[in-house]
């Protein structure tokens, strides 16, 4: 008896100690496309991190106007700072993103792989939407992220066109393969062959007057037309190219590194293996921007024939994988992706001999450095 009013006196008098004030709150929100899985925490002086609550939203505007009603009733004191945390996944993030900025909230867009590295570092085994919004509430709360500025009006336009461009080329391609097979099928009708081709005409029209308009947004702005024009000058990186990994990159605004960008375009390379045991061979991952990817296949076959350093890493590496040629020409995208992505933040034209000439110049250094032989 004595035992048990001892365990509930110690329990009410630590209910009666006042916890430090928060000093940060966070929100952490896992995003698909239909519905958010958002979470609220706190930190105190004292570095404890408390989950106040969880909640699942749609991902809508009446969800986003649910959530910001919802925020209110945690955020005890509006003077301490919100961080409002989301991982960039695909275009669903975009919309809320864009809602909360507007209303003057803290938002930061995180990269899947920062995410992912933050949450193997806490050691969490299980895995769901409410435990991925509450380790991207926490991460808001212990780490300094930058904050999502997000698109301006000419990059989202681009990227708007660059893709809506894509899709006609597809369905170009596609009555393109119809009007073939109808062609050469046995008592093709004229009608339909007609049609086929009005419907192709018009869609190569809409295609010119896409490429025309973003050649003309390119050069209302300068300094985008002055680093795409630098891009341009790899063999095999055309202007349509370059617009494409520029604006779905957002002019590389969330890349720190070339490490970085490698996964955000889903080039990282991964392996399933567990001790002796090997399953499946090495493969880049896919996990990432496919618009990307899609973008720098048939530059990269261009840039592997016609430029001689890129030809070299080509021929290196189908000379030890003979038999598939594939993994000659994603090593060459990869390339691609990392000069676009230096000239772009250099403002400098491509200059093959760049590594001849930085290895020559380090040679030199190491030998100017070397003391002086005395007698």
């Amino acid at each position: 008896m004595p035992g048990i009013f001892i365990t509930y006196y110690f329990i009410t008098m630590a209910k009666q100690v006042k916890q430090p004030d928060p000093i940060k709150y966070s929100v952490g929100n896992d995003m698909s496309k239909d519905e958010m899985s958002v979470c609220f925490s706190q930190i105190n002086s004292q570095q404890h991190v408390s989950i106040k609550g969880t909640r699942k939203f749609e991902n809508n505007l009446r969800g986003w106007k649910a959530l910001q009603n919802w925020i209110t009733r945690f955020r005890k004191i509006a003077d301490i700072p919100l961080s409002v945390v989301v991982e960039a996944t695909g275009v669903y993030y975009e919309g809320f993103a864009y809602y909360f900025k507007e209303q003057g909230f803290n938002v930061s867009v995180v990269l899947p792989n920062k995410s992912k590295s933050f949450a193997r570092s806490l050691n969490i085994k299980t895995k769901n939407d409410l435990v991925d919004s509450c380790i991207l509430a926490q991460m808001g709360l212990e780490r300094s992220l930058q904050t999502w500025k997000g698109m301006t009006d000419t990059m989202l336009k681009i990227k708007q066109l660059c893709r809506e461009r894509h899709s006609l080329r597809e369905m170009h391609t596609i009555i393109s393969n119809q009007l073939h097979a109808h062609s050469h099928s046995h008592r093709s009708q004229k009608e339909i062959v007609k049609r086929m081709q009005k419907h192709m005409e018009f869609i190569a029209k809409q295609i010119k007057t896409i490429e025309d308009e973003l050649q003309q947004t390119c050069a209302f702005d300068k300094s985008l037309q002055e680093k795409v024009d630098n891009v341009c000058t790899i063999k095999g990186v055309g202007f349509m190219t370059a617009l494409v990994v520029i604006s779905e990159t957002n002019g590389f605004d969330l890349i720190e590194n070339k490490a970085q960008l490698v996964s955000y375009a889903g080039y990282d390379v991964v392996e399933n293996q567990s001790g002796t045991s090997i399953k499946g061979k090495t493969r880049i991952s896919k996990k990432g921007n496919s618009h990307i990817r899609r973008a720098l296949y048939f530059p990269a076959l261009s840039a592997a024939a016609h430029e001689p350093k890129l030809q070299d890493i080509y021929q290196r590496i189908h000379q030890r994988n003979p038999k598939v040629k594939m993994i000659g020409a994603v090593a060459v995208q990869r390339k691609l992706l990392v000069l676009i992505y230096t000239l772009y933040k250099k403002n400098e034209p491509y200059d093959p001999k760049f590594e001849e000439t930085k290895t020559q110049e380090q040679q030199k250094s190491r030998q100017d450095s070397r003391p002086a032989y005395t007698a």
